[in-house]
């Protein structure tokens, strides 16, 4: 459907800001006028934007429009000095994927990449910063240079090169601020010498309940916050080690489940360099299951899934998915999966095909049922990127792990398959047996709803300085029996990356749609319906998505 057309004058204008405020965001979202620039955060600049977001919030005509205000205002005002580096990083990713190497945007890209990292570094020399924002700092410099080496070995242009050199140069002045002693980017083991001995303190303890609702449309404080992942980690947990218990059995090794997964992965595991050809072959096979019982997919629909580059391995440890041209009639969304084994990487066939449910049929089918309007009619402010648009397309991605565990249950039976499903269980006939792929995917299932209660904990508890990170780490591995390397992967470089109260959001939101899609249900609303309609609304902020599928679920 295009660009939706503005609902009034002040969506109008709401929409101006947006593209003043993320114009890299802009460009890769379909907004061509905008290729090359980059918001520069100098002072001035923050404060203009500042004034505008209050200028705006007097205009604005609904709760939908000052929540988004609201959540772009607090991000800008969280001022973390990772946050300029992770811009700069991520429109160079996104000009790749959207375009390839195009030397005069990537010029001017580089032009405007440079000025941003250098008022960043007049801005933030100086301060004392916490190590744990030093860490994400750096983590992010390293990603940076990467992609420049990447994109200097692919272009002839000899202006580029030279423009890429000095980026490059301005980034190591700008992660020389935050030198942490012993950090050279080469995994947990080294990360988890340095915060044992320097801690690894965010300094968000006194923004981090106005974060919450700001940045997320949280209603909930950090205590409540830590309690509900508390009370979703003790329902669950006597399953999760009931199941990993019988498994471990089958596989010979103690009911552990670090240790079970490597002994799943020792005997099962894809082979790393022929994971993306395997993903390749499956998704074929899984959007036509997931169309038929869970999601209503649109024809439309091009997804493609490919190896996470090595500049984006650190923040994205197992993998994720990106947008484009979600603003044009050709939306296009992208599953990257990390195989760089420094990381955390999914290489067993149930896990790699819980990744695949998650990256796909959540984020990537609700970004473009969204764009196409396929299921719903989003306003033009539903579809603006904001934090707040993250946490709702986490908490869909996340319930779509355990409905695809039902459909799987359906066909364990092999009563009354459709033709779809009947393609699902002969291809893993052929790849190491259905009833295996089963209790894998409910294993890892269930493993990774363990560590999205874990998120919540441990964001409650390390943001609001309640707990440092290794005394965390240390009693989540024990509480579990996941390991440190997987709670600290899976809580910290890429989650507290992007924002205080981020980890928490899966499990939140996705404990709240399934709430009310049990409720739908009841009412005698179809799972497919709904599901559509939830995946096809946009990103609105949570509390406004959350009454339109209340509203869904009893009319």
């Amino acid at each position: 459907m295009a660009i939706p057309k503005p609902a009034s004058p002040v969506e109008s204008e709401i929409f101006e800001l947006f593209k003043e405020y993320d114009p890299s965001g802009a460009y890769i979202s379909g907004l061509n006028e905008y290729a090359g620039k980059i918001f520069v955060p100098s002072k001035r600049n923050l404060e203009k934007f500042s004034r505008r977001v209050d200028e705006l919030r007097l205009k604005a005509e609904n709760k939908s429009q000052l929540k988004v205000l609201d959540s772009i205002a607090a991000w800008n005002g969280l001022g973390e000095p990772h946050m300029v580096v992770e811009t700069v990083l991520n429109a160079y990713f996104g000009y790749m994927i959207k375009e390839g190497i195009n030397d005069n945007h990537m010029k001017s890209l580089t032009r405007n990449g440079i000025k941003a990292i250098e008022t960043a570094t007049a801005e933030t020399a100086g301060r004392d910063w916490p190590t744990g924002l030093r860490l994400l700092a750096l983590i992010r410099c390293d990603g940076l240079q990467e992609i420049l080496r990447t994109v200097k070995k692919e272009t002839q242009d000899k202006q580029l090169k030279e423009g890429l050199d000095d980026l490059s140069q301005v980034t190591r002045k700008y992660a020389s601020i935050f030198r942490v002693k012993g950090f050279k980017n080469q995994g947990f083991d080294e990360v988890y010498k340095i915060i044992k001995k320097q801690g690894a303190d965010l300094g968000r303890k006194e923004i981090y309940g106005q974060a919450l609702q700001r940045l997320w449309d949280y209603s909930e404080t950090p205590d409540e916050l830590e309690a509900k992942g508390l009370k979703y980690l003790d329902r669950e947990l006597p399953k999760f080690q009931r199941m990993t218990a019988k498994l471990a059995k089958k596989y010979g090794v103690a009911a552990n489940a670090e240790k079970l997964s490597q002994a799943i992965k020792a005997k099962r595991a894809v082979k790393v360099n022929e994971v993306i050809s395997y993903l390749t072959q499956l998704r074929k096979i899984v959007v036509k299951v997931a169309n038929k019982s869970i999601v209503k997919v649109n024809p439309k629909y091009a997804a493609k899934v490919i190896e996470t580059p090595p500049y984006l391995t650190a923040i994205f440890p197992s993998g994720g998915a990106f947008f484009y041209d979600t603003l044009t009639d050709k939306p296009q969304q992208l599953f990257i999966c990390t195989t760089d084994p420094r990381r955390d990487p999914s290489t067993a066939p149930g896990e790699l095909l819980n990744l695949l449910v998650h990256e796909e049929y959540g984020h990537c089918v609700h970004a473009s049922n969204s764009a196409l309007g396929y299921g719903a009619k989003p306003t033009l402010v539903d579809m603006l990127w904001s934090p707040l648009g993250g946490a709702v397309t986490e908490g869909i991605s996340f319930q779509r792990e355990i409905e695809f565990q039902d459909v799987l249950e359906k066909m364990k039976t092999g009563k009354g398959l459709s033709s779809e499903e009947k393609a699902f269980v002969k291809f893993y006939e052929k790849h190491g047996g259905f009833d295996n792929i089963v209790e894998e995917y409910e294993f890892y299932t269930w493993m990774w709803r363990i560590v999205r209660f874990l998120r919540i904990i441990g964001d409650a508890r390390i943001n609001s300085g309640k707990q440092g990170l290794v005394e965390f780490i240390e009693w989540a591995s024990k509480r579990t029996g996941l390991s440190k390397s997987m709670v600290y992967h899976q809580l910290f470089p890429a989650h507290q990356g992007n924002g205080p109260g981020y980890a928490s959001t899966y499990a939140i939101v996705g404990e709240s749609i399934r709430e009310i899609q049990n409720r739908a249900v009841r009412n005698g609303k179809k799972l497919l319906d709904f599901n559509t309609y939830a995946c096809s609304m946009g990103f609105p902020a949570r509390t406004i998505f959350e009454d339109r599928l209340r509203a869904f679920a009893t009319k």
